[in-house]
């Protein structure tokens, strides 16, 4: 039995620090793909929310040279009204 642990204990010490590295290397790899996972969510959100931005601005700039459009965003921002049309001013 002695003679067996001294040939062959070596291999067993070997195969637990094997284990043992092999365990904590896959638990900090775990970590990291969560980690960067998240990460990858916030971005797609991120990347989404400016896409959007850019089809607003898209849009705005698109519709600025459109006459019907120049004309709302003078009666809605200035209080521009057109010839023979009656403004009404409320108070608050």
């Amino acid at each position: 039995m002695l003679d067996w642990v001294r040939r062959w204990g070596w291999v067993s010490i070997f195969c637990l620090c094997t284990a043992v590295v092999y365990g904590h290397g896959m638990k900090q790899k775990k970590g990291l793909i969560s980690e960067y996972s998240f990460l990858l969510q916030e971005m797609e959100k991120e990347k989404s929310f400016v896409l959007s931005q850019k089809e607003d601005l898209n849009l705005k700039i698109a519709s600025q040279s459109d006459p019907a459009w120049i004309e709302l965003v003078l009666m809605r921002d200035l209080g521009v009204v057109p010839e023979g049309w009656l403004k009404i001013h409320f108070q608050r």
